[in-house]
């Protein structure tokens, strides 16, 4: 097996179809795979020497943009810490701050070689040699999932790119990148005055590339299948799935994996509203709300959503039932930036039976 670089690659019998490519790389009943079961399909990658332009401009064809929020091209991100001129490092966010997102958490339980891959290929494409993974140290089925993943790569691959678990404080605003860079050199996980940017100056005061867990799972399909595999789903300027966490008034809540720009009113007949809806929150406590009419229309797609004064953000989804006070006009997490945890949201634990589910 090896990997995809060229424009128009065979992605093969292995190639995840349909809606569900994350999910699809775990093991039964939504367990993580061993590393030996996960390395049937995804190769072991490269040993990350100098930076690999075959790999970039992949990634770049592909057109993945980040899923943690901003929806920055990822292609560009590794191309600009590419070019610095000390050795980068790759920093893997999975402190997943957000108190109605889920997403990252359940990849890093059920998938967690395919999280690790994508940061080794990032380390390959750039020429990192070092990677540190940041999980919250509250999310200890998180925490434990990626030591043992860990543990098994280094039994198996003394060679490999080294990796290291940074079990990180459990406060909103650690996931922000030149806050969760700034704790991993010793500081406190608060924002930095900027510039300079983590890709100009990171952690050690190297060039560091942050990117968040689902990204870095598409980044690791993407070079085993290719990027013209990645855009049969999406949109032409979004393209790929999505994974959007559906919490609230819904029959089903949990994980649902859809192609960007899927129909919003599918996505949740999908988990069921029984209670109908008054007003959905989407991109979580720094999102926005959609009325009733608003999101019988909208699309999960961070064009669509702009063009409504919003974003999609961390692809959070969270329902409000039909008969509900009107949310308030501000956004929903003004007044959360100094909060230092996340007590008083009830984090979202998507059911083990359907973490796949999506509506057609």
């Amino acid at each position: 097996m090896t990997f995809a670089t060229a424009a128009d690659p065979s992605a093969g019998p292995s190639a995840p179809s349909g809606h569900h490519r994350l999910l699809s790389a775990s093991g039964p009943s939504g367990t993580a795979l061993s590393l030996a079961d996960h390395r049937r399909t995804y190769p072991a990658p490269p040993t990350p020497r100098r930076p690999r332009e075959d790999l970039i401009a992949t990634v770049e064809r592909a057109g993945l943009l980040g899923r943690g929020g901003a929806g920055f091209p990822t292609g560009r991100k590794l191309r600009a810490v590419a070019a610095g001129r000390r050795r980068p490092v790759v920093v893997v966010n999975g402190t997943e701050g957000e108190p109605v997102s889920g997403k990252d958490a359940l990849l890093l339980r059920t998938a967690p070689h395919l999280v690790l891959d994508g940061a080794a290929l990032a380390a390959a494409a750039i020429g990192a040699r070092a990677v540190v993974i940041g999980v919250d140290r509250l999310n200890r089925a998180a925490l434990a999932a990626v030591d043992r993943a860990l543990a098994e790569r280094r039994d198996s691959d003394p060679d490999g790119v080294p990796m290291r678990l940074a079990p990180t404080p459990p406060h909103y605003v650690t996931g922000e990148e030149s806050a969760l860079v700034h704790w991993i050199n010793g500081g406190e996980a608060k924002p930095t005055r900027v510039p300079p940017r983590p890709f100009e100056k990171g952690v050690d005061g190297r060039p560091t590339l942050v990117d968040n867990v689902e990204t870095l799972a598409h980044l690791a399909q993407i070079l085993r299948f290719g990027s013209d595999w990645f855009r049969q789903r999406g949109t032409p300027a979004e393209p790929g799935t999505i994974l959007a966490t559906v919490s609230g008034a819904v029959a089903r809540p949990g994980v649902y994996e859809v192609s960007a720009g899927f129909p919003l009113a599918d996505l949740l007949a999908g988990a069921g509203t029984p209670d109908g809806v008054s007003a959905v929150l989407v991109g979580g406590y720094f999102g926005f709300w959609l009325d009733a009419r608003a999101a019988a229309s909208a699309r999960l797609s961070h064009d669509d959503l702009r063009r409504r004064g919003g974003g999609l953000g961390c692809g959070a989804v969270a329902v409000l039932p039909g008969r509900c006070l009107r949310p308030h006009r501000d956004r929903p997490g003004d007044g959360l930036a100094g909060r230092r945890d996340r007590r008083p949201v009830r984090p979202l634990r998507p059911r083990p039976g359907r973490p796949g589910r999506d509506s057609r």
